[in-house]
């Protein structure tokens, strides 16, 4: 991301105002895409656009509107909800700049942020813009509801009536203080990428596309990981947002136990086919969370998935040295240990696409699988510590 430029502060300004209301019609700011209301969205892109304050129009403080306070709040921001314009020009100083995006509005983050280095009011083609409900500013633009201007510009809102649409009024203030307009593709409007007052059919399509794009999973060079991360990328567009969400993690943990119990019982196999069904729902949860936490910016993984991405080595090797015989002693729990260790140490080294098959714990569960009802479990943890060894040596290391 551009590096913005210094300011005294950079203050947004959003809204969950709805011009349009209707019986039953969700408001465009509460509606929801990826797990969060599009007010919220908002509240992510102020904080990357480096904003020291986010002020929102509300006409009540309702659940939606505390619920983006915190998540302003736990990003260490100020969050202001106004019914009345009047408290915007004590936040804003003529030195300040004013970061306005209007309601509704979800448009593509890093188009914005590639804009917000300096004040611009952000265009599409009229003819093109003003039929889907964009605000015509000339016979040759509509505004594409995101623009930034100088502190300034807040003050002259003292001279219009207290019904004015204030984020119409600051644009057209913006515009006569002479704020550069700065056109972007309308491609964003035909692909998909910017919505204003989106459609549920909209959000959906943009959902998926948005789940696409941050599931980020394993090629198939980690055939294990590139299974269980498609199935938690499958799984987010069903619990994104919802109390299931955290279902994969809670399996995945409740897996663990399972084969610990087994394991110490005495059933070794059946043990690590349940530390291989660990080491599956928990890649799924982590892509689950990864896809649930994008573009938040203070956005930190849960406790419970990072114990699981801790745990799940030390549950393996465990289950590995119980499975090996008794008498090779304190080598039982020695070479599966080496082996994990080597892995991860591959994972952090490795530059190549072969990276993610160090981190494939599913497929070594697997692997381990026959080796344990064979009963050679531990000959074949001492071929695989050799053969990761020499293949430290002979991968490109991510440096390379």
């Amino acid at each position: 991301m551009k590096k913005l430029p210094e300011h005294d502060l950079r203050v947004a300004l959003l809204s969950t105002l709805d011009h349009s209301p209707a019986l039953g019609r969700i408001r465009p700011a509460f509606r929801h895409f990826a797990g969060s209301r599009i007010i919220e969205r908002q509240v992510d892109l102020a904080l990357a656009a480096d904003c020291g304050t986010i002020a929102c129009l509300v006409d009540g403080i309702g659940r939606e509107v505390i619920e983006a306070q915190k998540r302003a709040e736990a990003a260490g921001v100020r969050f202001v909800a106004m019914q009345e314009t009047r408290p915007l020009s004590g936040l804003v100083s003529a030195a300040d700049e004013i970061f306005v995006v209007g309601a509704g509005l979800l448009p593509a983050d890093e188009v914005v942020l590639k804009y917000s280095v300096r004040p611009s009011v952000l265009v599409f083609p009229a003819e093109d813009a003003v039929p889907l409900g964009y605000e015509r500013i000339d016979a040759e633009f509509a505004w594409a509801g995101v623009f930034l201007a100088h502190g300034s510009t807040v003050e002259r809102l003292a001279e219009l009536p207290p019904d004015a649409d204030v984020i119409s009024a600051l644009l057209r203030i913006a515009l006569q203080s002479g704020v550069r307009i700065q056109p972007i593709e309308k491609r964003l409007i035909d692909v998909g990428r910017w919505h204003l007052d989106p459609t549920v059919e909209q959000l959906d399509e943009r959902e998926q596309q948005w789940i696409r794009d941050h599931a980020a999973a394993a090629s198939f060079a980690a055939p294990g990981l590139a299974v269980s991360e498609r199935i938690g990328a499958r799984l987010a567009k069903d619990v994104l947002g919802g109390r299931w969400a955290r279902l994969p993690a809670i399996l995945a943990g409740l897996s663990g136990v399972i084969a610990m119990s087994l394991a110490l019982l005495g059933w070794e196999i059946t043990a690590l086919g349940f530390g291989a069904l660990m080491a599956m729902l928990g890649a799924a949860g982590e892509t689950v969370e990864r896809i649930a936490l994008a573009g938040q910016a203070a956005a930190r993984r849960s406790a419970l998935a990072r114990t699981i991405d801790w745990l799940t080595d030390p549950v393996l090797a465990i289950l590995i040295a119980l499975a090996s015989p008794e008498d090779t002693e304190w080598l039982r729990l020695f070479v599966p240990v080496v082996l994990f260790g080597l892995l991860r140490l591959g994972h952090r080294m490795v530059g190549s696409r072969f990276r993610e098959t160090y981190r494939d714990r599913v497929a070594l569960s697997i692997l381990l699988l026959p080796a344990a009802f064979l009963g050679i479990v531990q000959p074949v943890t001492a071929v695989l510590v050799l053969l990761v060894m020499l293949s430290l040596f002979f991968a490109p290391t991510s440096g390379e």
